[in-house]
């Protein structure tokens, strides 16, 4: 588990206290059917890089960065729910993560040029 991960599982109200009804982990995001997985995850994409006014700067650009990274890649809620399944799939350590928390591990990683890209263009050093 990366550091940023183990951070994120770590904080208060982390995969101990997941809400019943609820996709917490890879064995409920598992059951879900392929269409449902999409869905799921546009809705979380949107959550996940909805720019609140009082984000800070770095966050911002991050949420911003990862919109574009989708676009530039054109990576449609199917190929995301796809890229949250066989993480799940490839890495035990995620198994009992929410996919919220896949997500933005897997985005880091695969959208981290574009995130770099719109750090340094604003003077800010790459991650």
């Amino acid at each position: 588990m990366t550091l940023g991960l183990a951070a994120l599982a770590a904080l208060p109200g982390g995969p101990a206290m997941a809400a019943a009804g609820y996709v917490n982990n890879a064995d409920q995001w598992n059951r879900l059917t392929p269409a449902d997985k999409a869905a799921y995850v546009q809705g979380l994409n949107d959550t996940a890089n909805f720019v609140f006014v009082n984000d800070d700067l770095a966050t911002g650009l991050v949420k911003a960065a990862r919109t574009r990274c989708l676009i530039q890649t054109k990576m449609a809620p199917n190929m995301l729910s796809d890229v949250i399944t066989t993480a799940y799939a490839k890495n035990p350590a995620l198994h009992s993560q929410p996919p919220m928390i896949v997500y933005v591990a897997r985005l880091a990683e695969i959208c981290r040029p574009i995130i770099n890209e719109e750090r340094v263009r604003i003077g800010l050093p790459p991650q």
